[in-house]
């Protein structure tokens, strides 16, 4: 086997130029060997920035026998269908968030991938290897917080109106954020995956019942510029999250990380709260690093950075290379948009939806 997992990127739009084509040149384990993007001058600017051959063919990504696995950065409703190609063509698939935009199309592609005996990932599992978040997994482990009662995701951003036809960049432009066919959803759907999984992995609770409320307010598109959400999680725990992308006042891409705006875990012995570089925790117990009665800072220099994304593709590169599981099957993915598709249909029929027992 290669000494690096090697990869075909399906799709070079913004997330492939902003992000994903920066973290592979940094990778230990994995690498980037091939690009596609069905508009020529995306593909040829792609390649003139990362050095890989890219084109507008997906045979030649699927046909190379230089590929060992893709990366799918396309519209959200394309994922799947792209998926199951790859898998057919014996190639292990991550997929960037959402993995689908039904739950049919998830368990087509699980199952696909599982059939051609290749592994699938779904990328919003990132998140875990946030330094903040595996220190928050080892204070929650350690008592810190005691019992899990709530959990808490408030945010709101102002994207602006070319943001629905180009993302933030400008680099493709294109009209599936707006349709709720193609993209699945809003901002719940688009921004938010990652905080569900990242609770879900914090915590280890699943949900058990969700109610939501949502509209469109301010934004000429067919989903939601704003969303109420309630959980209830297995355990009896509560949830909320408050999302916006429509908010005078907010940056464009939003303000996460603040004291107001960001992550919250609620305990019967204190709380974790996400900030932009780091933890707020309050403790009632005895924790090492911590201070009892009191609030304390944990600082990182890079709390949602890129690194994570590093980590992330070179975790899953050793496992194939071990023949061990990875850390984020697709079956994550699945249950993290379980989740937010019990909280669109709650809003269409303004009724709670409860979701099989996990």
């Amino acid at each position: 086997m290669p000494a690096k997992l090697r990869f075909g990127l399906i799709g070079l739009g913004e997330i492939a130029y902003k992000s994903t084509g920066h973290v592979l040149e940094r990778c230990v384990r994995a690498e980037a060997v091939v690009g596609m993007d069905p508009v020529d001058h995306i593909a040829a600017s792609y390649q003139a920035r990362f050095e890989i051959p890219c084109s507008t063919s997906l045979a030649d990504v699927l046909s190379s026998p230089d590929v060992d696995a893709v990366v799918i950065s396309t519209p959200h409703n394309t994922h799947v269908a792209l998926g199951i190609r790859a898998a057919e063509a014996g190639k292990h698939v991550i997929v960037e968030k959402p993995m689908a935009t039904t739950l049919e199309d998830a368990d087509a592609l699980i199952m696909a991938c599982r059939m051609a005996g290749v592994v699938c990932s779904s990328k919003e599992g990132s998140v875990r290897y946030q330094p903040a978040t595996a220190r928050a997994k080892e204070l929650i482990k350690a008592g810190a917080i005691g019992e899990v009662m709530a959990t808490q995701v408030f945010g709101a951003a102002n994207k602006p109106d070319s943001y629905w036809t180009g993302g933030y960049s400008g680099r493709v432009q294109t009209t599936w954020r707006k349709s709720k066919t193609e993209s699945g959803g809003g901002i719940l759907l688009m921004n938010y995956i990652y905080d569900i999984y990242r609770l879900r992995y914090l915590t280890g609770l699943e949900v058990a019942r969700v109610f939501a409320e949502y509209d469109t307010y301010r934004t000429a598109v067919e989903v939601e510029d704003f969303i109420a959400v309630t959980l209830r999680y297995m355990n009896g725990a509560l949830g909320t999250f408050m999302a916006g992308s429509s908010a005078p006042g907010a940056s464009k891409s939003g303000v996460r990380g603040t004291r107001a705006v960001g992550n919250r875990i609620f305990g019967t012995a204190g709380q974790i709260v996400f900030e932009d570089r780091g933890l707020l925790v309050y403790t009632d117990n005895e924790v090492e690093g911590l201070k009892t009665g009191e609030w304390t800072e944990l600082p990182f220099a890079e709390a949602f950075g890129d690194q994570s994304y590093v980590t992330y593709f070179d975790r899953f590169a050793k496992a194939i290379a071990e023949g061990t599981p990875v850390d984020i099957p697709c079956e994550e993915g699945r249950k993290d948009l379980e989740v937010f598709l019990a909280a669109y249909r709650s809003g269409e029929t303004h009724l709670p939806v409860d979701l099989p027992m996990a």
